[in-house]
């Protein structure tokens, strides 16, 4: 088995569901930029799942430009830190 690990450290596609408490209300640097430039295209991230991780979250908005898809290649996911 081989796996490939696709880690897009510090961007933000979403905020966390205390992200208020720490000034971050409203984080989601993917989506803002995607807002800001019409929509983005990141074809193979898409297929990947980029797109359906905005689901996984409370608070989760679509990516303009990157819908999800119904069959992702991957895993996909989206992490949160634990500790202050």
């Amino acid at each position: 088995m081989k796996v490939i690990l696709i880690v897009l450290d510090s961007l933000g596609i979403g905020a966390a569901p205390d992200a208020a408490e720490y000034g971050d209300g409203g984080a989601d640097t993917l989506g803002h930029l995607a807002e800001a430039i019409g929509g983005i295209r990141l074809p193979t991230l898409q297929r990947l799942g980029l797109g359906n991780i905005p689901a996984l979250l409370p608070a989760g908005k679509a990516i303009r430009g990157v819908p999800a898809v119904a069959a992702p290649l991957a895993s996909y996911g989206a992490m949160q830190e634990v500790s202050w």
